[in-house]
């Protein structure tokens, strides 16, 4: 749980009675008079004013801000005054060592006896414990606090004194920084919890919003959801799903349910994201469909941000006809939609049409080469796919002055890199009431350039205090080169040879066999004959993988490239990594996470031709096919391009998007991803990751959850982390601000005279996030392997 740090602008301040105590002693009667409801739990928020010696406990109905309190009720301001100096007045109560105000939240929780609420351990011995059921109180300020040790300690104690004694309190940290903070404060003197602990284990927790009407298909166990699958028939449109951990091959049905832990990362919740279906963590479910009798009922399902709700209708819902006016949730009026016109197995899959996506023409002359991945630009995507083209478009963005190109390969079209790169457009966005963030960027850039002793050779921002001092235009030349030069410092691109789509194309058009499979799936297709679809994409992957010959020039080109990439690094001799890249992914409203194969330990000539087939051979599988035809995508148009790369081994490997999954609304915070390895053992689900939040705003990072970890990363290894974090979000600018297929634009907002005192026009994209696979060497440098648009809802 954390606090907001914005505020309502001036003339919004709610009219109701305001039953804000000032100097109360508090209890649960005044505290229930008081809250609100914050992620699901009560909450007040809660300001300690030093110089006066007393508390204010905010009525939370009338002050959702602590500063537009502070601000008005406090120091007599008006909302406009505090507008034009926001944000220095919130440095003034959250970052000044000697401030006046100590602000805070206190959130209400229960111990069930066992755990303390998913405590743990740790904090289980500071609460008490039995059957009954008991309340207990969490303190904790906001996100971005930077309270020292003693500030902390001198927060919890005036709190703790002024609060029933009956009423066990604990401090949560905010973040990291306060973690460190505080290990030297005995916990006895200051009893605490981290946010992993106390909603590590949550009963209920959102993952993607959205709202439908279908059957409950609850399955105990992968193998129950298998059998069932074979036995009654595939699922489909009418149905949701709820099993520990939903399969990465599920079919688009109407939502999901999962009932044990998983990440909001993980390749069914981005699949969830992107179709727009509710899913979400309901640990309880056993007990809900006991209470409720929902084994197999007809349900109205809903995830928001704070709330689920899943309720038993009285029979299968007729069909919804909309009234004039009425204003009946179209994702309702689909799903019912879907439900009414479902047929019966074996016969034809007609839920509504989607409107088809249409992609670009694929290029697929036969002079097409092989290229590396550094002489490839975004517009490539026609030729080598997405994720061939990002990562070339990531080696540009990386090679400051060329140095990180061989000589005489600067850029296909005989230029250098450009230095005028922008990668600050995110935080040029109006964030009312700031014009824009670009003084918390230098803050952050600041903080993350003294913090890293290797960054020392970089050309340093000049200070807060004298940015004012500067014209618009030198200010912003030098937060865009120092940008460039921090995300420069921080990651690198991977080398490796992409394969082009007219590879693929003669290798196809060679096989009369393939020819002919692939004329009968699109007449399937069409008829949409369900019970024949599946069939002939499996024979055609087989034909793909193993029957069809190979012609001597493909062998030849594929073996060619490998033999081209560079030296591998020492102790992994010939070990490659072979990767799809296709045309249909990463596009709006078809994300394809988790749809095609990549290989990620191939050996030798044999096997490199045969890891090259299966990614190709994944295009044609039976849900990459049917998906794509839900999404109105011709098989006609999609082509598979193919990567290789050389191993590279990895102590930490994840995912990061730059933006926080279950929270949209949330501008500051990127949400990360880890484990041991490779980010295979995070994007498959072989293991549940340690999960982590960073504020890209103001700073600071907290854990989450551990996953399967029995502890969590070292200090040293987090602050490297918020590093990747910033380096995402500062790529997200120039990935998602400009409309890749709008050249003249990204040409116009990459080549501004450094010294011009104009904005580049900032693209609505801007705010569009990133899907970013990444690994960290035992060296502790980042190899961002993957790039793409995260799945948008």
């Amino acid at each position: 749980m954390t606090t907001a740090q914005d505020h309502t602008t001036a003339g919004d301040r709610p009219a109701v009675a305001d039953r804000t105590a000032i100097g109360a002693h508090l209890a649960l009667p005044l505290f229930h008079t008081l809250c609100g409801t914050l992620a699901g739990h009560p909450y007040l928020k809660v300001v300690v004013d030093r110089a006066e010696n007393t508390w204010h406990l905010l009525d939370a109905a009338v002050h959702p801000f602590h500063v537009d309190y502070i601000a008005t009720r406090v120091l007599g301001m008006e909302l406009a005054e505090l507008d034009a100096c926001l944000d220095a007045f919130n440095a003034s109560v959250y970052a000044d060592p000697e401030r006046r105000f100590l602000l805070g939240v206190l959130s209400l929780h229960t111990d069930m006896g066992a755990g303390t609420a998913g405590a743990g351990a740790g904090a289980g011995r500071h609460l008490p414990t039995g059957r009954r059921a008991r309340p207990f109180l969490v303190l904790e300020t906001t996100e971005a606090d930077t309270m020292s040790g003693p500030m902390l300690e001198e927060f919890y104690t005036f709190v703790r004194h002024r609060l029933d004694s009956r009423l066990p309190l604990l401090l949560k940290p905010a973040n990291h920084g306060q973690e460190h903070a505080l290990a030297a404060i005995s916990d006895v003197r200051v009893p605490r919890i981290l946010s992993h602990q106390l909603f590590g284990s949550r009963t209920r927790t959102p993952l993607n919003p959205g709202q439908a009407v279908g059957r409950l298909r609850h399955f105990r166990t992968a193998r129950e959801y298998e059998e069932y699958a074979a036995g009654a028939g595939p699922l489909d449109g009418s149905d949701i799903v709820a099993m520990p951990c939903l399969p990465d091959d599920v079919p688009r049905v109407a939502g999901f349910i999962n009932t044990a832990p998983t990440t909001p990362l993980s390749h069914t919740n981005v699949l969830a994201s992107g179709w727009g279906i509710p899913n979400a963590i309901i640990r309880d479910l056993d007990q809900l469909i006991e209470a409720e009798d929902l084994a197999g009922a007809w349900v109205r399902y809903e995830v928001q941000d704070d709330d689920i709700t899943l309720v038993r209708l009285p029979q299968a819902p007729a069909p919804l006809l909309q009234a004039p006016g009425s204003a009946l949730s179209p994702t309702l009026a689909q799903a019912s939609a879907a439900l009414t016109q479902a047929s019966a197995p074996g016969t034809s899959d007609r839920r509504p049409a989607a409107p088809r996506i249409r992609l670009e023409p694929p290029l697929l002359h036969a002079d097409i080469p092989a290229l590396p991945l550094h002489q490839l630009r975004r517009t490539d995507r026609n030729r080598y796919g997405t994720k061939a083209a990002n990562l070339g478009e990531l080696h540009h963005v990386l090679a400051a002055g060329g140095e990180h190109l061989p000589a005489g390969e600067l850029d296909r079209a005989g230029q250098a890199p450009d230095h005028t790169l922008d990668l600050t457009a995110y935080y040029g966005r109006p964030r009312p009431p700031r014009a824009d963030l670009y003084a918390h960027l230098t803050a952050r850039l600041t903080a993350r350039l003294t913090a890293r002793p290797g960054l020392s050779d970089l050309p340093a921002l000049p200070a807060l205090p004298d940015l004012p001092d500067l014209s618009e235009g030198v200010r912003k030349a030098q937060l865009r080169a120092a940008a460039r030069d921090f995300v420069r410092a921080t990651v690198t691109a991977p080398d490796g040879m992409a394969l082009p789509f007219a590879l693929q194309h003669r290798f196809l058009t060679s096989s009369p066999a393939i020819q002919q499979g692939i004329s009968d799936l699109k007449a399937a297709l069409e008829r949409e004959t369900i019970d024949t679809i599946d069939p002939l994409c499996r024979r055609l992957q087989h034909l793909i993988q193993h029957a069809a010959p190979m012609p001597d020039d493909v062998a030849r080109a594929i073996t060619a490239a490998a033999h081209a990439l560079p030296a591998g690094p020492s102790g992994t001799p010939g070990r490659l990594v072979v990767r799809s890249s296709s045309n249909a992914e990463d596009l709006p409203g078809f994300s394809a996470a988790g749809v095609y194969d990549s290989v990620t330990a191939v050996h030798g000539t044999d096997e490199l031709l045969a890891a090259v087939r299966r990614v190709w051979a994944s295009l044609l599988s039976p849900r990459s096919v049917r998906l794509r035809h839900q999404a109105g995508i011709s098989p006609d148009d999609t082509y598979m391009g193919v990567i290789i790369q050389r191993y590279q081994p990895a102590d930490l490997g994840g995912v990061l998007v730059t933006c926080n999954p279950t929270r949209r609304a949330d501008f500051r915070n990127v949400y990360l991803n880890c484990s041991s390895g490779s980010p295979e053992n995070v994007v498959d689900g072989t293991a549940l990751p340690l999960q982590y939040l960073y504020n890209t705003v103001e700073g600071g990072g907290r854990t989450v959850a551990l996953g399967s970890s029995a502890e969590d990363l070292p200090a040293a290894t987090r602050e490297r982390l918020a590093d990747l974090a910033l380096t995402g979000r500062l790529l997200q600018s120039h990935f998602s601000g400009t409309t890749p297929t709008d050249n003249s634009d990204a040409e116009r907002n990459t080549n501004m005279d450094a010294d011009s005192d104009s904005d580049s026009d900032v693209d609505a994209d801007v705010d569009r996030p990133l899907d970013i696979e990444w690994l960290m060497t035992d060296q502790g440098d980042f190899h961002l392997v993957q790039i793409r648009p995260y799945a948008a809802r």
